[in-house]
């Protein structure tokens, strides 16, 4: 079970942090807790482009940084097309609308509020799993952990939040699933 935990946290964090490749929405200087705009505008660069006609930054070779064309074949190819981008990198490379439909069949927007709110979902049953490993640990450990990851479901509730609200504003789109956006 322990395995298991620290396998999946990396992907869980990237899963309510970082939608489809666009990252480092973080606060500048600490980079805890979320902060959609917080390095948008320095001079480190532009990490999501998001506006009201869509998302992502534009590295292709045809229009956009060239950035996609400094890897080799086939990768360079499969980057350049959003059709053919891998749904993770999609952001990284293009610039799409919101309604812009994934490998997956949801679109861009509604991934961004699903995976919010289910890795939100996801993180609350780490501590439940997590307390039946005590007396298996060190009780030193076992606290902390547990103090952690009570931290990690603020962190995470905060990211849902604050992600899917600014990209309802951005996009003006609704959430099809009907969970409320606050």
């Amino acid at each position: 079970m322990l395995q298991e935990l620290l396998a999946g946290s990396w992907l869980l964090y990237e899963q309510y942090t970082a939608p489809l490749g666009v990252g480092f929405m973080v606060r500048p200087g600490h980079h805890y807790g979320p902060d959609v705009d917080g390095y948008e505008y320095t001079p480190w660069g532009t990490y999501h482009f998001a506006d009201r006609d869509g998302i992502g930054v534009d590295r292709t070779v045809a229009t956009g940084t060239g950035f996609a064309g400094l890897y080799p074949e086939p990768w360079a190819s499969l980057y350049e097309s959003a059709e053919t981008c891998p749904d993770e990198l999609l952001l990284f490379f293009h610039h799409v609308p919101y309604t812009h439909r994934l490998h997956s069949g949801k679109t861009v927007i509604q991934h961004i509020y699903d995976s919010r709110a289910d890795a939100f979902e996801q993180v609350l049953t780490l501590r439940p799993r997590w307390q039946q490993l005590e007396g298996r640990v060190p009780a030193a450990l076992h606290a902390r952990v547990t103090q952690l990851l009570r931290k990690q479901e603020r962190s995470a509730e905060e990211w849902r939040d604050q992600l899917r609200t600014y990209f309802f504003r951005a996009s003006g789109i609704p959430d099809a699933s009907g969970r409320p956006i606050y």
